[in-house]
């Protein structure tokens, strides 16, 4: 089946945001007793772990000057299979109901196999920035990883992955997102932070409600069982 890619980054500027993720130490996984390692470098601490299954969101980041250029990170627990989450991240129409700013997602070629795709996004952040166009490349792992990489278009860089970790036997998910992103044009370093304060949580908040809303429109709509 051939996949429809999202999101390529954080559709909004870049800096840092609230809620800062702690050290490297090892944490268990509360549901399933094991490891939780959604990614490689970043291992969840206990209280990070118990933050997620509170609701909560773990983003930070970092800016270095002139020229801009963004590294960051997040995550979420999404009530919803890692196979639904990746499906909701990888569909074009999907993206544009909950990505901040996006206002065209397309799909300009994919590998037979349907293992990449370089996809065309447009973003508008109205009067604080310009309109942006770009082509990235998305490798896929299905239903574990989508790993980008910058194409063409109005960045420097723009790179990074999310990664999928099943929890509570396979029916939620720990969502990780780590991106480096350098935008082409100009960019106050004060507005690339306070946007990121809001919408790299707004993204992940989004992320969330609409892959739960869609697994229960999957439930809902399943045929009834046989007597």
């Amino acid at each position: 089946m051939i996949l429809r890619v999202a999101v390529g980054l954080l559709v909004g500027m870049l800096g840092v945001v609230s809620v800062t993720l702690a050290g490297p130490a090892r944490a268990a996984d509360s549901v399933a007793g094991s490891v939780v390692e959604p990614s490689a470098g970043w291992v969840l601490t206990a209280a990070q772990l118990k933050r997620l299954e509170s609701g909560g969101i773990l983003s930070d980041g970092d800016i270095t000057a002139d020229p801009p250029v963004a590294d960051f990170r997040a995550a979420i627990l999404i009530a919803a299979s890692p196979e639904q989450v990746f499906r909701t991240l990888t569909d074009c129409a999907d993206a544009l109901r909950f990505v901040p700013h996006l206002k065209r997602c397309a799909v300009v070629d994919t590998a037979p196999d349907g293992r990449w795709q370089d996809v065309e996004q447009t973003v508008d952040y109205g009067w604080l920035a310009p309109r942006a166009r770009y082509v990235f490349h998305a490798e896929y792992d299905r239903y574990a990883s989508i790993r980008f990489s910058h194409v063409r278009g109005d960045f420097h860089e723009n790179h990074g992955s999310w990664e999928f970790t099943p929890m509570r036997g396979g029916t939620a998910t720990i969502v990780t997102y780590r991106a480096r992103v350098s935008p082409a044009f100009y960019v106050p370093r004060w507005l690339m932070r306070s946007m990121l304060k809001r919408d790299l949580p707004d993204l992940m908040r989004g992320l969330r409600a609409r892959a739960e809303a869609t697994r229960q429109q999957s439930a809902t709509s399943a045929p009834e069982p046989s007597p």
